[in-house]
């Protein structure tokens, strides 16, 4: 298992039908996900499609993450969490700056 620190990030290529596993370590720091089509870097998982999608503000197991284009990128399988803010934007260095 490859531990990746906070404040760093790690980019994977998955083909159709792989899985990855990503578990919090720290059990109260956040882990931005973000999922690109990579034949398409504009077509991107999108919380606010996913949101009208599911039609609930977390997913839940079973749940499909959908990007802007409203096609399922990734499967939630598994959730040991329980809450997935879904509504405020990610992490960035302006925020930390202010």
């Amino acid at each position: 298992m490859e531990v990746i620190r906070a404040r760093y990030g790690k980019a994977v290529h998955l083909k159709e039908g792989q899985h990855i596993k990503v578990i919090n370590t720290h059990g109260t720091q956040v882990v931005d996900t973000w999922a690109f089509n990579y034949r398409d870097m504009t077509e991107l998982m999108s919380m606010e499609h996913t949101r009208s999608a599911i039609l609930k503000f977390m997913p839940a197991p079973g749940d499909p993450l959908v990007t802007n284009r409203r096609r399922p990128i990734l499967t939630l399988l598994e959730d040991t969490c329980g809450v997935h803010d879904t509504l405020m934007s990610c992490c960035e260095i302006y925020r930390y700056q202010e």
